[in-house]
């Protein structure tokens, strides 16, 4: 039973009372007065949210690469970054147990439009910590709710230590519920605790709200006696949340009718033809898709459609293969604008016959690469009879550095120079060991290089590390290898951080002509001495930039209106999620548009800019636009809309940033000789 009226009185008071210090503290706090110490390992989806080295906010992992916490963790501004660099830490019941858990970065915020909370996204996914189920329906009156966060005790400033305690669900409004200490606890919630998760405890929690205000009786410090607080729902939230957390890079780029319960939509006959979806065999659901094969000078199969692709990116494609005769193929096919091959994968069927067996592969895509497509197929010189089954197409834009974090050690690592380097337990940033590079020669450099991985000419890579130095000033490198196995180019950077500190390192080069691996080198100069360690080692695609809101469900966030102006964030209809932008344009003698906020970019780099749009009338364009370190405009290139109307369909453009560009955003664009109604979603740069 809801009582609005009476939350909405005690909110107020909260509020008026301990907001500043729920949400923006004076000093670092890390538990919950009354409450208990998180076992080793329990609710390793709540987080520590520390914003610069001022103040520390407590959060819910909701998605590999993103953490909810309360907006005032980062104040009431509308920026899309944090103002301070700010670290997460998920996964340590204790914070300085580096042997668990792992730390990020934030890049980039999402906040909500009533402004209560924001999603806070990583600079790279935790993959083997479980996000958090948000709830779908809402606490019952005298529900009881665990409440988890790293603020102050009442006895400890700082404890660093993960507390718990159970609350009960004492009023319910339509966006916040107030809480008090379950029968018999002396439990508050304390600065350091906001932005914390309410949920319900068991087998599979369900985070029910957040920790927004207290009045904090029995914290240390304070001298209010009242207890209990109040919390900001997130089961109303929960489409907000999974529109916003959903990569807009999506992991998996198939087409359509993956599984063929839709005939051949999507797929288109190949060679021969002549192939059929077939409920003779299939590996899931009813149908398969039959290719038959009965000549050996032609060869046959079934093509996806194609879809957008950039040079550089990695892909994984999959199916499952029942096969009566013969030996058919898995290709990836890469192409150019045109619709050319330029490269491809593929691999043959090894299996048993008459049994499902999964096939997979993968290809990086070559320079020149825009479009990407799946190929079910039998080669020319052969003949037979085999069934396709749940096809999937997959991208990875990161490099796959083996032991990054040298918890196997050094392997994936060899010695360079005068080697003698270690993987030490002296230093770690996150798990429990680093690399350690001792250089105690002024004549002779020292340092480890990755194992070599693929990479694409004209194609910009960022090596990044995190760095701990006890002495002198060690660099890291990106250096690009040829086929035969020599430096073809390499830039580095010097650590400039302080002393004695984690800090972050980074270096960007654009792989040159007859570039075919990557690596990363943590180094010591040979003038220079000094001890270092290395942790968190990566090579990313640094073409690879997301567009903030890039599905609008934050309205025009991060967006600027252009020209004339007046377009809107509409639920008319969507891509995705529930709202797209809305571009109308009532004048032949005016321009008008949408421009993306100025992401990160660099020259030599071949950029795509898509979007999905729905155009009811006109034709509008996409546009990727270079600026360069002081914000002018070098260069600007578009694609005009050309395809059906009243259909969802990708617009695309590409182009090569050209020399001093250091940011790129996408417009979206009806031109001045233009009129019509078009939406926009799902826009992203690759």
């Amino acid at each position: 039973m809801r009582r609005p009226t009476r939350l909405r009185r005690r909110l107020a008071g909260l509020i008026a009372m301990t907001a500043a210090s729920t949400g923006l503290i004076a000093a670092p706090a890390y538990g919950i007065a009354g409450g208990t110490e998180a076992a080793t390992g329990a609710y390793p989806f709540v987080a520590q949210v520390a914003v610069g080295d001022r103040y520390a906010c407590s959060g819910a992992l909701v998605a590999p690469s993103w953490v909810i916490t309360t907006a005032g963790c980062f104040g009431a501004g509308t920026g899309v970054r944090p103002d301070q660099p700010t670290t997460v830490t998920i996964g340590r019941s204790a914070l300085t147990a580096g042997a668990t858990g792992r730390v990020r970065t934030v890049t980039s915020l999402v906040r909500h439009p009533a402004g209560a909370v924001v999603l806070a996204r990583l600079d790279t996914a935790v993959t083997d910590i479980a996000p958090v189920a948000i709830a779908t329906a809402p606490p019952a009156t005298g529900e009881t709710l665990r409440s988890a966060g790293y603020g102050r005790t009442a006895t400890t400033w700082v404890p660093m230590r993960l507390s718990t305690a159970d609350f009960a669900a004492d009023t319910v409004d339509d966006a916040a519920i107030a809480i008090a200490p379950a029968a018999g606890s002396p439990a508050a919630t304390c600065k350091g605790d906001a932005g914390g998760p309410l949920f319900r405890a068991g087998a599979t929690p369900q985070v029910v709200a957040l920790n927004a205000a207290s009045w904090q009786g029995g914290c240390l410090g304070e001298s209010e006696t009242r207890q209990g607080g109040t919390g900001t729902r997130l089961d109303t939230l929960a489409d907000w949340i999974t529109r916003n957390t959903t990569d807009p890079y999506p992991g998996v780029v198939s087409p359509p009718n993956t599984g063929f319960e839709s005939g051949l939509s999507g797929w288109a006959q190949y060679g021969g033809g002549g192939n059929v979806a077939s409920t003779e065999r299939a590996y899931a659901g009813t149908t398969s898709v039959k290719i038959v094969d009965s000549s050996t000078t032609t060869a046959d199969g079934v093509e996806s459609a194609r879809m957008p692709a950039a040079p550089g990116i990695r892909y994984t494609a999959s199916a499952w293969v029942n096969v009566a005769s013969g030996i058919p193929d898995l290709y990836i096919r890469f192409l150019d604008g045109a619709g050319d091959q330029i490269g491809a994968v593929s691999t043959p069927y090894s299996g048993t016959t008459g049994q499902w067996t999964r096939l997979q592969l993968t290809g990086t895509a070559p320079a020149g690469t825009e479009q990407v497509s799946l190929l079910l197929y039998s080669a020319q010189a052969r003949t037979g009879t085999s069934y396709f089954d749940q096809t999937e197409l997959t991208r990875a834009a990161g490099i796959p550095l083996t032991n990054g974090g040298f918890e196997s050690g050094l392997s994936g690592w060899t010695q360079y120079g005068t080697g003698g380097n270690t993987a030490s337990g002296d230093q770690a940033y996150e798990g429990v060991t680093s690399a350690r590079l001792t250089d105690s020669s002024a004549t002779a450099a020292n340092g480890l290089e990755s194992a070599g991985q693929p990479a694409v000419a004209g194609v910009s890579y960022t090596a990044s590390a995190r760095v701990y130095v006890t002495a002198g000033q060690p660099s890291l490198y990106v250096r690009f290898l040829d086929a035969a196995g020599d430096v073809v180019s390499s830039a580095a950077t010097s650590f400039a951080g302080t002393a004695r500190e984690w800090s972050p390192m980074a270096t960007t080069l654009t792989a040159p002509a007859g570039t075919t691996r990557v690596t990363a080198l943590l180094y010591y100069t040979q003038p220079g001495l000094g001890t270092a360690y290395f942790d968190q080692v990566g090579v990313a695609r640094t073409a690879d930039v997301a567009v903030p809101d890039h599905g609008f469900e934050n309205g025009l966030a991060g967006w600027t209106q252009w020209g004339a102006g007046g377009n809107t964030a509409s639920t008319d209809r969507a891509w995705t999620g529930t709202t797209a932008a809305k571009l109308v344009d009532t004048s032949t003698t005016t321009a008008t548009g949408l421009e993306s906020v100025r992401l990160p970019a660099a020259a030599g780099v071949r950029y795509s800019g898509l979007a999905r749009v729905f155009v009811a009338s006109g034709t509008p364009s996409v546009y990727l636009r270079f600026y360069n370190a002081s914000g002018a405009l070098i260069t600007s290139t578009a694609t005009d809309f050309a395809g059906p109307v009243n259909t969802w369909q990708w617009l695309r453009v590409a182009a090569v940033a050209p020399a001093g560009t250091t940011q790129v955003t996408v417009l979206l664009y009806s031109k001045a000789a233009s009129t019509g109604t078009a939406y926009a979603d799902h826009v992203t740069v690759q």
